[in-house]
């Protein structure tokens, strides 16, 4: 096989292989800390060490469901106390106003922030008598908030208040839970734990069915980040129920572009427990530990709740080990934020991200400019060569070593490099992963339109549906151009060569046919520039010819 049929194998895997591993994380199987046992992923039914407690909510005081709004920095939240749980959950972000609570949904969720206590694995599975009770409710001050129910275990009187307070001048809201022993008897909680879950599911109202728009569970334990999806993956076996026992440092949902987490206020939970049944939503909860509660005595334990944006800064500012949440590879980051940054500013004039990332392809094009020129040069001189290196592979074709050798002769004596063609390439993938980084997960570019048709740039440009398939303009135009591209600027080719060349678009075509639009709208505008460039450089050539 030719070398540059070879190289452009080679960088096609090595743009797949790099683009795997930043962006793509393999479903991998819960891993057993070597000092904590982890637990069987069971059925609930047949989890025999947590047998299932009596919770019956005792005290019906209320009987009409009440609302409380509050405002909190960027927030708008409406309170219910069914439940005792957030109704409405309205995200202020660069004058838009984001609802992140999806009362409709394909999962069968319960669309709301419930923050549920549960006191048993059964409980979390099929909800308890406390997720639809209507709580009695006071209100200390402006921005406080305890909702608080009484309720049997064991045949004994728990009271059980959650207190929400937004007094925080950080980027989260506290929530406390207050357990008091109303009855005669100790009350001990089964298997020395509660369960405590932020929500089964997290907005805003999208696609679900689009592969971009999925949402995951996600916790730390014993120092490590997880982001587990529901189901079975290559390296585990569908269970309705996926468990690990260790030091957990926070439990959340992610959805695209926001996340729900609960973080532990000066105690750590024991464990995690997620409910990973296809049919229902992301609920995943935290094993919290209580000691046992004596008669008239109580116990509390509370969390910083976040819920907002991926965004790195905001999350340090509550807790270091919530900076991976953020779900932004370490390696690409910096060049993101700067691609952002500049879309921003340059959105400024336009008003309208379609046409700041043409302008943004363009102003690449430039910096890159003397990186194409030699490129350029360096394709010309190999086509030059062509005649040469022809009659070596003649007379040579037998000798497979001494032709490479002799090949290398040529292109050292000449000062030409046969891969300088991919280098413009090669150094604009930063850029281009930067990019898809930015239009997954960044709430900047979320619903960005261009025109006509491009309604949304974070999304595949789909125009309709056949038989379930989605057909997509920008990727037939990119194959297109990618095709032309390469006939204006490749030297001349034969055999596997040409076959490789001629099937690289339509490699790529695949790769890129469900990516979103603003990406290959990009990979478009770099090919018409190439295209143009090279126009001038062939205009060029003929006039200096003409006159010689």
């Amino acid at each position: 096989m030719e070398k540059r049929a070879v190289v452009a194998i080679v960088l096609s895997l090595m743009v797949w292989l790099v683009w795997s591993y930043l962006f793509i994380k393999p479903e991998t199987p819960l891993q057993t800390p070597p000092t904590v046992k982890k637990e069987e992923a069971v059925q609930p039914q047949k989890k025999a060490e947590t047998p299932f407690v009596s919770i019956t909510a005792v005290q019906r005081v209320e009987t009409v469901e009440k609302e409380i709004r509050i405002t909190h920095k960027n927030h708008i939240i409406t309170l219910t106390n069914r439940g005792g749980s957030i109704k409405s959950y309205l995200y202020k972000y660069n004058g838009r106003e984001i609802e992140l609570v999806v009362s409709q949904n394909k999962f069968n969720a319960r669309g709301v922030f419930d923050f549920g206590l549960y006191m048993n694995d059964t409980e979390f599975m099929t909800s308890g008598e406390l997720d639809d009770a209507l709580w009695s409710v006071t209100q200390p001050s402006e921005n406080e908030v305890t909702f608080y129910a009484t309720v049997l275990v064991h045949g004994e009187r728990l009271r059980v208040e959650k207190k929400y307070s937004f007094v925080s001048e950080g980027n989260y809201f506290t929530l406390t839970f207050n357990l008091v022993n109303g009855g005669n008897k100790e009350i001990r909680m089964p298997a020395g734990h509660a369960i405590v879950a932020p929500a089964d599911f997290l907005g805003p109202s999208v696609d679900f069915e689009n592969t971009y728009n999925q949402l995951n569970s996600i916790y730390y334990i014993d120092n490590d980040f997880n982001k587990e999806s529901k189901g079975g993956g290559f390296f585990s076996k569908p269970t309705d129920l996926k468990q690990v026992n260790g030091d957990t440092g926070w439990v959340g949902i992610m959805s695209r572009y926001f996340l729900i987490i609960m973080v532990p206020d000066k105690f750590s939970g024991t464990g995690v427990i997620a409910d990973n049944r296809k049919e229902t939503g992301f609920r995943t909860g935290m094993y919290v530990p209580f000691e046992p509660i004596k008669p008239g005595a109580s116990q509390s334990r509370s969390f910083k709740v976040y819920i907002g944006e991926k965004n790195k800064g905001k999350l340090a500012s509550i807790s270091e080990n919530l900076i991976d949440a953020a779900d932004v590879s370490k390696w690409i980051e910096p060049i993101r934020d700067f691609l952002i940054w500049s879309l921003m500013k340059i959105n400024i004039l336009f008003g309208n991200f379609g046409w700041s990332l043409v302008i943004f392809s363009l102003l690449t094009k430039l910096v890159f400019l003397p990186l194409t020129q030699k490129s350029t040069q360096s394709m010309k001189k190999l086509h030059e060569l062509t005649p040469q290196i022809n009659e070596l592979r003649e007379k040579y074709k037998e000798k497979p070593e001494i032709l490479n050798k002799k090949i290398m002769e040529i292109y050292k004596k000449n000062k030409v490099n046969p891969a300088s063609g991919c280098l413009p390439i090669l150094v604009q993938m930063p850029f281009f992963f930067a990019l898809y980084s930015a239009l997954i997960n960044s709430i900047d570019l979320w619903q960005a339109p261009f025109v006509l048709w491009m309604k949304d740039l974070s999304l595949p440009d789909t125009i309709f549906h056949i038989a379930g398939f989605n057909v997509n303009v920008l990727p037939v135009l990119m194959t297109l151009t990618t095709y032309l591209q390469q006939k204006m600027s490749t030297v001349e080719t034969t055999g596997q060569q040409k076959v490789m060349l001629m099937l690289m678009p339509f490699i790529f075509i695949v790769i890129f046919w469900n990516m979103p639009s603003g990406l290959v709208l990009y990979w478009i505008m770099q090919n018409v520039l190439q295209i143009l460039h090279q126009l001038y450089i062939n205009k060029r050539d003929e006039k200096k010819e003409s006159a010689a």
